[in-house]
């Protein structure tokens, strides 16, 4: 085999591993539903499996041409690898947790014992931003990998990917809770009336959902622009006005708010003589 035949089988390795870990980036199994978020199959899918057994091969090769991978290198793909094993323990902590929430709202014994389980969500996730801020750290080192712009821009078009995946669902929920709202609202009892007011306040949140996933996007979508070159780069945030006036403008203003927050509050809470007041005058009017 000559230098020329090296070079291109490893070249072509590259390839078909890049190409393998792309595909496991996407190809995720969702600790809430057991489904893949890239295709919607039972995870692991067909895809996921192939890749697996792809990478498997093509990391095992033995080319003349390939350095091996230094101590640093190592750590930060073995750290890589592991964020999506800890991202899937916080999820199915998080859903643990959401699905006894459900049944024991109210066992106020069991809610207060079930503490542990919140502040165990917590840990997991502060773990994973504690894993992300290491590699951070980890690839300015020489030789890591993941530091270039093209990693860059494959994660964030996976974000990006998972972003629309979530207010997709979102939107779904939303609909099937706001026929169930309309369904209890129907029955004029005060039990479903109740139910029917927190789930629209659901409703309300999931809108928030959507509104702040679609800000997001914009800005990932303008970042990756700015990596990809065919964008502007983007521009200082704008700073807050500053308070014009001295002290005595600075108090006027605070009168002129306290007034309307007391006449807001009037008028929303108002007192017996008020209300009293306003009967004379309406029997006063008939």
């Amino acid at each position: 085999m000559t230098a020329l035949d090296r070079t291109a089988m490893a070249d072509y390795a590259d390839r078909r591993h890049a190409e393998a870990r792309q595909t496991l980036d996407t190809h995720v199994t969702s600790a809430y539903t057991g489904l893949c978020l890239a295709c919607g199959r039972p995870g692991p899918c067909e895809a996921r499996q192939a890749a697996e057994r792809t990478a498997a091969h093509y990391t095992r090769r033995d080319l003349p041409l390939q350095r091996p991978a230094t101590p640093a290198a190592q750590a930060t793909t073995a750290a890589t690898g592991a964020m999506d094993e800890l991202r899937d323990a916080a999820l199915a902590a998080t859903a643990a947790a959401d699905r006894a929430a459900a049944h024991l709202d109210g066992v106020h014994h069991l809610n207060r014992r079930l503490a542990h389980w919140q502040q165990a969500i917590t840990d997991a996730w502060q773990a994973l931003g504690l894993v992300h801020a290491g590699l951070a750290a980890a690839r300015r080192l020489p030789g890591t990998p993941g530091g270039g712009a093209a990693d860059v821009l494959a994660g964030l078009r996976a974000a990006r990917a998972d972003a629309d995946r979530a207010a997709a669902m979102a939107a779904a929920v939303r609909l099937r809770l706001m026929v169930a709202e309309d369904q209890l609202r129907r029955t004029g009892r005060p039990a479903g009336v109740v139910a029917a007011r927190r789930w629209a306040a659901a409703i309300a949140r999931l809108d928030l959902v959507a509104a702040r996933l679609a800000v997001g996007g914009v800005a990932l979508d303008g970042y990756a622009a700015v990596l990809a070159g065919v964008g502007p780069a983007p521009g200082p945030p704008p700073r807050r006005p500053s308070v014009a006036g001295g002290r005595a403008d600075l108090a006027a203003g605070a009168a002129v708010a306290g007034r309307l927050v007391a006449r807001v509050r009037r008028r929303d809470h108002p007192s017996v003589w008020t209300r009293v007041r306003h009967e004379l005058r309406k029997e006063t009017r008939r």
